[in-house]
C-alpha cells in the first residue's frame, strides 16, 4: 500500500479531524478509508465501544445505520 497520491500534510489534517470527532465522545471510534487511483491510506482511531472495548481496526466490522452519508464517489 503505497501513499505517494496523498501528501503528509493533507493526511495529518484527515487525521486530526477524525481525531476530533472521537476525542469530542460523540463517536467511540471511526474507520475511514482513502483512495486516489491506485493509491489507498487506511485511517483506524478509537474503540468499537464508548467505554472502551476493542480499538478500531482495519478489518472491524460493524452494522451502518445509513449506506447514503457515509459513501460518496
Amino acid at each position: 500500500m503505497s501513499n505517494s497520491g496523498f501528501s503528509k500534510a493533507g493526511l495529518h489534517r484527515v487525521h486530526d479531524v477524525l481525531a476530533r470527532h472521537v476525542d469530542s465522545g460523540k463517536i467511540p471510534g471511526v474507520v475511514a478509508l482513502f483512495s486516489k487511483g491506485d493509491d489507498t491510506h487506511v485511517e483506524t482511531i478509537g474503540t468499537m465501544r464508548h467505554d472502551g472495548g476493542a480499538p478500531m481496526r482495519r478489518d472491524t466490522i460493524f452494522r451502518m445505520a445509513s449506506t447514503s452519508k457515509p459513501v460518496s464517489i
